[in-house]
């Protein structure tokens, strides 16, 4: 089960695809990929870089902002107790 965070960045990976016309059939006929890999890769459900760079390149979008959760910025959360803030990353 995905958690809100992650069904939040599907929920945005489709809409792209619906701003821009496409399908996942579609995405996949033009990038030569199965419907499965294109499904996969829109849900999270696989790393590939490959994949994920094709899709990104024919959707003009960068890595980061289609994949925040694999290619984003590390979190940092900051801690604090009675000595000051600990960062931990």
């Amino acid at each position: 089960m995905h958690s809100v965070n992650q069904n939040e960045h599907i929920i945005n990976r489709k809409k792209v695809l619906y701003e821009q016309r496409y399908s996942v059939r579609r995405l996949a006929k033009d990038l030569n990929l199965s419907p499965i890999a294109v499904s996969q890769a829109i849900r999270g459900m696989t790393n590939s870089l490959k994949t994920h760079r094709a899709i990104a390149t024919k959707l003009n979008v960068r890595l980061v902002d289609f994949w925040p959760e694999l290619y984003g910025e590390p979190t940092t959360t900051t801690t604090t107790t009675q000595g000051g803030d600990i960062r931990v990353g």
